[in-house]
């Protein structure tokens, strides 16, 4: 082999050419490495839906829910629990999702699971509603405490137990408005919510306290990265001046996406007396603003509306809120009075309907003004 130079032969060339390209690669995946969640660094969305390999410590799942206790430690990929916990998470999200990749969800405790309480009045309105019954299905309901999975199994097959970061902390009760305990139930859902932006899926968040009574998808834009319902809505849906409510928000599954929600949670911080929706309003900027650089919409409150601002022509109407409204009962009768007002105008004729001649009740509303 006197034909190559220095007097090496092909063997050697190719080996030595590996070897190199070895070193590259090695250099390459350890210089890009990013830190866990929560970070504003690059997020990997798998277009074959991976796992989200965040922080996960808890016992087996059951067989027909599952359970997870956070940790604030990243926990190995070769952890076999954490593995499998992640797998029956993964699971249930491919049971769920729409075929375009969409995940609804929401979240309840003991108290709002309860039978006759918001978790009930919300799944009747989507038996209720206009074309809505089959989004049942694609529904996650994320519990907070033990109670509520256990009414969540007895009614829907898609129920997950989240519990809290802090051991002890019980988040089964009716928790009074802007009380520690209330911030860590609410706070307590975003990371789930990013597990699932991780892992590939879409996420339609939706509070419990929400009404659906026709499709509200058809008010979310696929040039926008976040879709937000509005508490104060000022006619421009481009308008960073607008008021979110993020208990009814729409993600696409991006990495973008994923480190604004990372970007969300890590703001608390700055924040820790608040909770995410005030958050989100105050950096809402910032996270329209590069690196970042997410496109935020918000939907007319007159279709997915709610108490603050409230629609008032039900030919318009696609979900409403109780927003402006603070305490479980109060929430509860007004939800229970929106969904029987609901029953009586689609009892009615069409072109009554339509005439604009049926609307809410306003009479012994608790909040509903």
């Amino acid at each position: 082999m006197a034909g190559f130079k220095n007097g090496h032969s092909p063997a050697v060339i190719f080996l030595l050419g590996a070897a190199s390209a070895t070193a590259l690669l090695v250099f390459f995946f350890t210089a890009t490495a990013g830190p866990s969640w929560p970070t504003t660094s690059t997020t990997d969305i798998g277009a074959s839906r991976r796992q989200d390999v965040a922080a996960v410590s808890t016992s087996a799942p059951a067989a027909d829910g599952t359970t997870e206790r956070r940790s604030r430690a990243r926990v190995p990929k070769a952890s076999a629990t954490n593995a499998t916990e992640d797998d029956a998470f993964a699971r249930m999200l491919r049971r769920a999702a729409m075929e375009d990749g969409t995940v609804i969800m929401t979240s309840v405790n003991e108290a709002w699971a309860a039978p006759g309480s918001l978790l009930d009045s919300f799944l009747e309105s989507f038996r209720v509603g206009l074309n809505t019954s089959h989004f049942v299905k694609h529904i996650v309901v994320v519990a907070m405490d033990e109670g509520a999975f256990r009414r969540c199994r007895s009614l829907h097959p898609h129920c997950h137990l989240l519990l809290p970061d802090v051991d002890g902390l019980d988040l089964s009760g009716a928790k009074s408005y802007m009380t520690k305990d209330y911030l860590d139930l609410v706070w307590s859902k975003l990371r789930l919510q990013h597990r699932v932006l991780l892992l590939g899926y879409n996420l339609l968040f939706t509070d419990v306290d929400v009404a659906w009574f026709r499709d509200p998808r058809v008010h979310i834009t696929a040039a926008a990265d976040i879709t937000t319902s509005s508490d104060f809505y000022f006619g421009d849906p481009d308008d960073l001046g607008n008021y979110p409510n993020t208990g009814f928000i729409y993600f696409k599954a991006t990495a973008r996406n994923a480190r604004a929600m990372a970007y969300w949670h890590a703001a608390r911080a700055r924040f820790p007396k608040d909770h995410d929706q005030f958050v989100f309003n105050e950096i809402k900027r910032e996270l329209a603003a590069p690196p970042i650089g997410v496109r935020i919409r918000f939907v007319d409150s007159a279709a997915v509306s709610g108490f603050c601002q409230l629609g008032r022509d039900l030919n318009r109407i696609a979900t409403v809120h109780m927003t402006c409204c603070i305490g479980l009962e109060n929430k509860l009768h007004d939800l229970k009075r929106i969904v029987e007002d609901w029953k009586r105008y689609v009892s009615r004729p069409v072109w009554e309907r339509q005439a604009g001649k049926i609307g809410w009740r306003f009479d012994g509303g608790k909040c509903i003004h």
